[in-house]
């Protein structure tokens, strides 16, 4: 398993966020602390374990720039990492606090409902397992 640093993963959580094909300016500009040398060094490393991808060229200013896109295996890694970072702590936080905590980050009422109708699908598929 991919083990990512803290700017690895922000840089992956920018692009998985804005969901379209970003330069190294694009993401700098979208969290504070991000240096363009950090950007880069982090988008090569990316690239190079395949969780990002080049998508394209671009005109940023008066210069041609790549954009790029996260892979879909960068989001298993992200899962993962979650995954392990959990059982970590999974004697302290119960599974009940850690879906409160969750779902209290919904933006919306459409959006908290939309999430309530999916952890209940995923509930009613492992009842179906332990059946």
């Amino acid at each position: 398993m991919t083990q990512l640093n803290p700017r690895e993963l922000d840089v992956l959580n920018i692009l998985w966020k804005l969901d379209r094909p970003l330069t190294s300016t694009d993401i700098v500009n979208e969290q504070r602390g991000l240096t363009q040398s950090t950007v880069i060094a982090v988008l090569r490393k990316l690239l190079q374990i395949n969780l990002v991808e080049v998508a394209g060229v671009t005109h940023s200013g008066k210069v041609l720039s790549r954009t790029y896109r996260p892979t879909d295996e960068s989001k298993d890694v992200i899962l993962k990492h979650f995954s392990e970072q959990y059982t970590l702590f999974r004697d302290v936080i119960p599974k009940s606090q850690l879906f409160d905590a969750m779902l209290s980050v919904a933006q919306s009422p459409e959006e908290l409902k939309q999430e309530i109708n999916e952890i209940k699908k995923l509930l009613t598929k492992y009842e179906k397992k332990v059946k």
